[in-house]
């Protein structure tokens, strides 16, 4: 998922959702709440308007998961970290929570599409039996209305 909309401001680590950010997440995520039954872990970026967005899904969505901010989702992270953090983790079902570029990057890389676009508050469903490059079916990507 990408975070949703923000407010501009510097620095870039502290901008906070909009309120049109909040409502894009929480919107998206009531209507897709079904996606989320078996969801072990939210990762996020560090970066707030991705903490928040989490925090907004996970109480949407009534999971019972934790949270966790990790610096290999920040918006210039190399997808090799990701790969490998994701190769590491016991968790199985995971929703990620960040920015572009990397999120199409990692898309792309995962499933061998060269086309993958994220609005903001859009989510996308990756099936992958193990995380490497171009193991990936993208199952689909809801955009936020």
């Amino acid at each position: 998922m990408r975070h949703g909309d923000a407010n501009l401001g510097v620095p870039d680590v502290s901008r906070t959702l909009s309120g049109w950010g909040r409502a894009q997440v929480s919107k998206i995520t009531r209507e897709h709440h079904g996606h989320f039954v078996d969801v072990q872990i939210v990762l996020t970026s560090r970066l707030v308007r991705s903490i928040q967005s989490a925090d907004i899904l996970i109480s949407e969505a009534g999971l019972a998961c934790q949270r966790e901010a990790v610096e290999c989702l920040k918006p210039q992270a190399q997808i090799t970290d990701v790969e490998q953090y994701l190769q590491t983790t016991p968790y199985q079902s995971i929703i990620i929570i960040g920015h572009l570029p990397l999120l199409g990057l990692l898309i792309d890389h995962f499933t061998g599409t060269t086309d993958a676009r994220l609005e903001t508050a859009s989510l996308a469903s990756i099936g992958l039996e193990y995380p490497a490059q171009g193991l990936g079916t993208l199952n689909w990507i809801h955009y936020a209305a």
